[in-house]
C-alpha cells in the first residue's frame, strides 16, 4: 500500500511541474499590450512657462487748466475715444458773458473810429483817390490797345507816321495821369489824421488781446482726450471743483500693448532678447498670439511665491504681433518663452524616455520584443525629447513604459495616444 502511495504522489508532482511549465510558457510567449510611437524628426522648441501681466505701452494725462464747478462729464472709464474728444466741461457762464461784452466792446472801437469827422473826410479822399486810379488804370489800358493795333497797321501800311505818333502821345499821357493817381493815394495814406489813428489802434489792439484771453479761458474749461485710446483712470467727478494741473483722466493707446512676465533668475539665464513667445489668454477660448522678447530686467528682484517661498525674478518685457482685443490693462495671460528651437530634430515621446541608473533610457521595439537602449537626450518641451544619440527615425519606441515592463518582452502594439 505505501508503494502505490508513493508512486501517486509521484505522478501528481510530475503533473503539476508539467502543468506548471505549460502555463509558463504559455504566459511568456503571451504579447503585452503597450503604446508605441515611431521616432520622429521635426520642431521642437526649449521654452520656459510662466505668467505675464498685460500692460498699455503708452498712457497720456488729461489734466485740468482751468479752474471752476466741474458740470459735465460724457465718458467713462473703458470707453474709447479718438484724440480731441470731450472728455469733461467746467462752468463757462461768466466767461462767455465776458466774451460778449469784448465783441461789443470791439464794434464800439471800430464805429467810434468810423464816425470821427476828421477820419470820416479821409475815408472820404482816400476813396476817391482809388477811384481815380481805377479810372486811370481802365484809360492807360485803353490807349495801349489803340496804340498797339496803329502799330500793326503802320507796318502793314495802312496807317501814317503821323497818326501812330499820336497815338503814342495818347498812351504817354494815359501813363502819365496814371501814376499821378497812384501818387494822390500814396500822398493820402501818408497824410493819415495820426492822433485819431493811433488812439483807435491802440484800443483795437487792446480789445482784440482782451477777446484772445476770454477765448483761451473759454477753452481751458475744457479737457479734451490727447490722444486716440481709451479712457484707463476717471479721477475726478461732477459738482466737484476742478483746479489748474489737476489730472482729470488717464488715457491709454490700446493699440501699443506689451506683457510684463517675472521669471525665475535660473530660468531667466537662457533668455536674450528677440526670443520667440507664445502668449494665450487664459480664459476658455485660449487665444493665442506670437510676440517678442524686447527688455530684460538688468537686476532681479525678490518677490514672494503663493506658497510663501522668496524667489529671485527677473522682468522680461514681451510686445505681442498684434493687439490683443480680449485683452486689457491688468489681465494675466499664459507665455512661453521659446529659448531654443531645432527644426529637424529626431525626438520621441517625452513619457517614452526614463532614467535606469542614471542614464537616460527607452524601450525600442524590435522583432515584436522590448530592447532596452540608453540614449543622449537633447532639449525638451512639454510632449517630446530630442534624442541626440541611440536612436534613429523610424525606429519604434514604447511611449509611455511602466514599471512592468521588462526587456526581451513581447509585445503588442496599440492605438498611441500620441499623434
Amino acid at each position: 500500500m505505501v508503494k502505490k502511495k508513493t508512486i501517486k504522489i509521484w505522478i501528481l508532482g510530475i503533473g503539476v511541474v508539467c502543468a506548471a511549465s505549460l502555463l509558463f510558457w504559455y504566459f511568456s510567449n503571451q504579447a503585452t499590450e503597450a503604446d508605441v510611437q515611431a521616432v520622429q524628426e521635426g520642431e521642437i522648441k526649449k521654452y520656459v512657462e510662466d505668467i505675464g501681466t498685460v500692460r498699455y505701452k503708452e498712457f497720456r494725462n488729461a489734466s485740468i487748466e482751468g479752474s471752476g464747478l466741474i458740470q459735465s462729464i460724457p465718458v467713462s472709464v473703458g470707453q474709447q475715444v479718438k484724440k480731441g474728444d470731450l472728455l469733461l466741461s467746467l462752468e463757462k457762464a461768466d466767461l462767455e458773458m465776458q466774451l460778449k461784452t469784448q465783441d461789443a466792446k470791439i464794434k464800439e472801437i471800430e464805429a467810434s473810429f468810423q464816425g470821427n469827422s476828421a477820419v470820416k473826410n479821409y475815408a472820404s479822399s482816400v476813396e476817391k483817390a482809388k477811384i481815380a486810379i481805377g479810372a486811370a488804370e481802365d484809360a492807360y489800358t485803353l490807349a495801349l490797345d489803340d496804340f498797339n493795333y496803329a502799330k500793326l497797321l503802320s507796318e502793314q501800311g495802312n496807317l501814317s507816321t503821323k497818326d501812330l505818333k499820336a497815338k503814342e502821345i495818347a498812351l504817354k499821357s494815359a501813363q502819365s495821369k496814371l501814376d499821378s493817381a497812384k501818387i494822390d493815394l500814396q500822398q493820402l495814406e501818408a497824410n493819415t489824421p495820426a492822433s485819431a489813428k493811433a488812439v483807435y489802434n491802440a484800443q483795437l489792439s487792446q480789445a482784440v488781446l482782451g477777446r484772445e484771453n476770454l477765448s483761451n479761458s473759454l477753452k481751458k474749461q475744457e479737457v479734451r482726450s490727447p490722444i486716440d485710446g481709451v479712457v484707463l483712470e476717471k479721477k475726478v467727478d461732477v459738482n466737484t471743483v476742478g483746479a489748474p494741473g489737476t489730472i482729470a483722466f488717464v488715457i491709454a493707446d490700446v493699440g501699443k500693448m506689451e506683457v510684463e512676465a517675472y521669471i525665475l533668475a535660473d530660468d531667466a539665464i537662457e533668455i536674450k532678447p528677440g526670443n520667440d513667445v507664445e502668449i494665450a489668454e487664459r480664459s476658455e477660448k485660449k487665444q493665442t498670439v506670437a510676440g517678442k522678447v524686447t527688455e530684460i530686467a538688468p537686476s532681479a528682484v525678490e518677490m514672494t511665491s503663493s506658497l510663501g517661498v522668496n524667489q529671485k525674478r527677473i522682468k522680461i518685457t514681451i510686445e505681442p504681433s498684434k493687439p490683443l482685443p480680449q485683452m486689457k490693462q491688468g489681465y494675466e495671460v499664459d507665455v512661453r518663452i521659446v529659448t531654443e528651437k531645432k527644426s529637424k530634430a529626431v525626438k520621441v515621446p517625452l513619457s517614452a524616455v526614463f532614467d535606469n541608473g542614471g542614464k537616460s533610457c527607452v524601450f525600442v521595439v524590435s522583432d515584436g520584443k522590448t530592447v532596452l537602449r540608453t540614449v543622449k537626450k537633447g532639449i525638451e518641451d512639454q510632449d517630446s525629447a530630442e534624442i541626440l544619440d541611440g536612436l534613429k527615425k523610424g525606429e519604434t519606441v514604447l511611449s509611455e513604459p511602466d514599471v512592468s515592463i521588462k526587456e526581451g518582452m513581447k509585445i503588442k502594439p496599440k492605438e498611441s495616444v500620441h499623434s
